[in-house]
């Protein structure tokens, strides 16, 4: 980002060193990874033995690949360790291969288009219905294997997680948003299908609330809802971003 000084009759122009700030995105990657490896390991032991014999338990375990929330976990590991293999040559000094330059733009799509988007709006959406009524999307039989601990790793670290790289890390805003638009609701309608697919199959929803809504107008309200949220995340990041690094954040200047 470049900064101007009118301390003298001539004008000065500086870049700010932001390729210190890799240093800061690699503290986010591996505490984001400790978070959730650590957290992941710790539910696995929880859902073993004598806890598998509820049933409630049983479906609940069976259907962790339908919740958006573990969806969201996976794509945050993933996110962290591209982000390491991006910083690595920076932090060590060497010369930037041509790969790591591709991951990087790899990144920040990955970024843009999923971690940032739905990092949000599963904080914003699970919290607003716990506090309404938990039983209608984190009832309480599941607090025998999942811990509160456990719970907010899983929907309130994820923000902060998030909000740390977007603050170390500059985008350039697109020209056109459409693809990165194509790329939120491209996984929006690849989740929307697991979750209907396992209806049709099973007959259960993951979510309470899906069940209580089934067949009335607010059900197809609920995934209008998370549809704009997840408009309103996206558009909003380059907002933030405007003003945390200037709205002509070049290819030079990024890291």
């Amino acid at each position: 980002m470049k900064y101007i000084s009118n301390t003298s009759s001539q004008a000065v122009t500086f870049y700010r060193p932001i390729n210190n700030y890799a240093y800061y995105r690699l503290f986010g990657y591996i505490t984001a990874l400790a978070l959730h490896g650590g957290n992941v390991i710790t539910m696995l032991f929880a859902l073993q033995g004598d806890s598998m014999k509820d049933p409630e338990i049983e479906t609940f375990y069976s259907l962790q690949w339908v919740y958006i929330t573990i969806w969201n976990v996976v794509f945050q590991i993933i996110y962290s360790f591209l982000g390491i293999l991006c910083d690595l040559p920076t932090t060590l000094e060497v010369k930037e291969p041509m790969l790591t330059k591709n991951l990087k733009s790899y990144r920040e799509v990955l970024f843009t288009t999923i971690i940032l988007p739905f990092g949000f709006a599963i904080f914003i959406i699970f919290w607003s219905i716990y506090i309404y009524d938990r039983e209608m999307i984190f009832p309480a039989f599941i607090d025998k294997v999942i811990r509160q601990e456990s719970n907010h790793i899983m929907h309130t670290a994820i923000v902060p997680i998030v909000l740390w790289e977007l603050a170390f890390l500059p985008k350039s805003e697109p020209k056109s948003h459409k693809w990165n638009l194509a790329g939120t609701y491209g996984c929006f309608i690849t989740y929307l299908y697991v979750l209907f697919s396992t209806f049709a199959r099973r007959g259960i929803w993951p979510y309470p609330i899906l069940k209580i809504c089934y067949g009335s107008i607010y059900f197809p309200m609920i995934f209008i809802g998370i549809a704009i949220t997840l408009y309103l995340m996206y558009y909003g990041q380059w907002r933030v971003n405007s003003l945390l690094w200037g709205t002509n954040v070049t290819s030079k200047e990024k890291v």
